[in-house]
C-alpha cells in the first residue's frame, strides 16, 4: 500500500477512535469486590457519566445515548454477564455535582468463585479473545519455593476464562528488532495524541478486591509495603495520575504515543507504572496481570473447616530448617480470628 494511502487510512481509523473517545472520556467506572468470611461476596459497581457526555449522547440519538446504561435493566444485564447465582441487592441513580448522573448497584453471590469480570489487563495481544477473568478462592496445602504460595493460606486469584493469553513475543538475543511504524505513521499518532488526551479528561477506571482479613504480604498490587491492608487495586487509572517524574501521566508524550498505538505493555509505560506499590501518584496498571496472580490471607473459621480441617500441610520448600512435611492443619496456628 502506498505510504500516503496507509497514512490516510491510519488517520481515518484514529479519527473514528478519537471521536468515540470524545464520547466516552468523561466516564468513571469503579468496581469493588468484597470477600466475606463464609466465601460469599458483595460486588459494588459505580458507573458515572458527565453532563457533557449525557448531552452529547442525547443529541446523537438512541444508539449513542449512554444514559441507557444507567437503567435498572442495563444493570441486570451486566449482572447476568458476571456469572451465575448473582442477585441485585441494591440499585440507585443519583445526580452528580457536575450535572451528570451515576448508578450505584450492589450485587451479592453466595460463592465468590461464581464471579467473573472484564479483564483489567488490556495489554495482551489477543485481548479480544481473553477479555474475561474468573475469580478463584483456593487453599494452599504446600508452600512454593518462591514464596508465591505458603501452606495454610487462602488466596484469591483472577484468571482468564479462556486460554492463556499471549504477551508480546520476546526478541531473541542478536535478532533484528521488529519492524515498527514508519516515521510518518508515528508523526500521525503524535498529532492525534493531544486529541486523545483531551478525550480522557475526567476518565477513571478502578477494580478493587477487599478481603475479610489482612492480606499477608506485599506483591505487585499492594501499595504501602508492610501495611495490614485488606484491599488491593487490580487497576486504578485516571486522568489525574502522574508519571514517575511527577508530571502528568497523560502529558508524557511517549506514554501517549504508546497509548494511541494501543501498545499498553510498552517499555515506556511499564517503566512509569512499575513503582506504584510505593508511589500513590502513578496509576495502578499492571500490563500483564501478575498482580492478580495470588492474593493471600488467613482462612476464616468457616473456610478452615471447609478446606483445611483434617488436612496435612507441607512447608518443605518454605520453612526454617529442618523442613516440615505432613504437618496437621491447626486453626489456632493458621486461622484468622477477627484480629
Amino acid at each position: 500500500m502506498p505510504v500516503k494511502a496507509a497514512e490516510n487510512r491510519l488517520l481515518a481509523c484514529w479519527m473514528i477512535v478519537c471521536a468515540g473517545a470524545l464520547l466516552s472520556g468523561c466516564i468513571q467506572i469503579e468496581t469493588a469486590v468484597k470477600l466475606n468470611p463464609d466465601g460469599s461476596a458483595v460486588i459494588t459497581e459505580r458507573l458515572r457519566f458527565s453532563r457533557r457526555l449525557l448531552e452529547a449522547g442525547d443529541k446523537a440519538g438512541k444508539q449513542l445515548d449512554v444514559a441507557r446504561f444507567l437503567t435498572r435493566e442495563a444493570v441486570l444485564k451486566r449482572m447476568a454477564s458476571m456469572g451465575k447465582d448473582l442477585s441485585l441487592d441494591k440499585y440507585e441513580v443519583h445526580r452528580t455535582p457536575d450535572g451528570g448522573r451515576e448508578s450505584i448497584a450492589t450485587f451479592k453471590t453466595p460463592d465468590i468463585n461464581n464471579f467473573k469480570y472484564v479483564s483489567p489487563w488490556l495489554a495482551y495481544q489477543d485481548y479480544p479473545n481473553n477479555s474475561w477473568v474468573q475469580c478463584r478462592l483456593q487453599p494452599a496445602y504446600k508452600s512454593n519455593a518462591y514464596g508465591r504460595e505458603r501452606a495454610g493460606e487462602m488466596y484469591v486469584n483472577f484468571r482468564h476464562v479462556r486460554k492463556k493469553p499471549k504477551p508480546p513475543p520476546r526478541r531473541r538475543k542478536g535478532a533484528p528488532p521488529p519492524k515498527g511504524p514508519s516515521p510518518r505513521e508515528l508523526q500521525t499518532y503524535r498529532n492525534l495524541a493531544p486529541l486523545f488526551r483531551d478525550a480522557l479528561k475526567d476518565f477513571h477506571v478502578k477494580l478493587t478486591f477487599e478481603s475479610y482479613a489482612p492480606i499477608m504480604r506485599s506483591n505487585l498490587g499492594l501499595r504501602g509495603r508492610g501495611g495490614r491492608t485488606k484491599k488491593i487495586d487490580l487497576i486504578n487509572f485516571s486522568w489525574q495520575d502522574r508519571d514517575r517524574f511527577g508530571d502528568a501521566f497523560l502529558g508524557n508524550e511517549e506514554i501517549m504515543l504508546d497509548m494511541a498505538r494501543w501498545d499498553l505493555g510498552s517499555a515506556d509505560i511499564v517503566s512509569h507504572v512499575r513503582g506504584f506499590p510505593n508511589n500513590k501518584t502513578v496509576p495502578v496498571f499492571v500490563p500483564f496481570g501478575s498482580a492478580g496472580g495470588h492474593i493471600p490471607f488467613k482462612p476464616s473459621r468457616f473456610l478452615f473447616d471447609k478446606h483445611f480441617k483434617g488436612k496435612k500441610l507441607d512447608y518443605s520448600e518454605w520453612a526454617p530448617s529442618p523442613p516440615e512435611k505432613h504437618v496437621p492443619a491447626v486453626f489456632e496456628k493458621i486461622g484468622w480470628r477477627g484480629e
